[in-house]
């Protein structure tokens, strides 16, 4: 059974990260995917780490990996959706997902397209009121992106 936990431990977090091949971010935020038995709680095995951080105006995530020797896109997508509609809900307009922290492929498979800064962007209101429309940057990303920086 795949089970996504926000990781509460800063430890646990720095080990998990490191294990995935990630650097770790003291100030990030995280969720893991684990491989869990029937009752959700005995974990069989690690699957991957999301580990993204709120800056000013966007969420980045700065680490999406699987778990050595592990190729799961599903944990993959449902910890980067996880992250992102955690964003959305904290009133971040945009996602950007660094260059580097995924595989090429998945991060294209999740939507996030180059922007007009050359990042991996995903616009969080395009996508939570119409996912199938949010393919493209909206044009006025940037704006908003200015106005909630400026409202906070």
């Amino acid at each position: 059974m795949l089970v996504i936990k926000p990781i509460q431990d800063k430890a646990e977090q720095e080990r998990i990260v490191t294990a995935c091949g990630g650097s770790y971010d003291a100030d990030a935020l995280a969720y893991a995917a684990y491989d869990c038995a029937d009752d959700a709680e005995t974990v069989r095995a690690l699957l991957g780490v999301c580990q993204f951080s709120l800056r000013r105006g966007y969420g980045a995530i700065t680490a999406l990996l699987p778990a050595p020797g592990t190729d799961d896109t599903e944990a993959m997508t449902i910890m980067a959706r996880t992250a992102a509609f955690f964003l959305y809900r904290c009133g971040y307009p945009k996602a950007v997902l660094e260059d580097g922290a995924a595989d090429p492929a998945l991060v294209r498979s999740l939507g996030f397209r180059r922007d007009a800064q050359k990042q991996n962007a995903l616009d969080l209101e395009r996508f939570y009121s119409s996912p199938c429309h949010a393919r493209e940057i909206a044009p006025d990303a940037q704006q908003k992106e200015e106005q909630y920086v400026e409202s906070r």
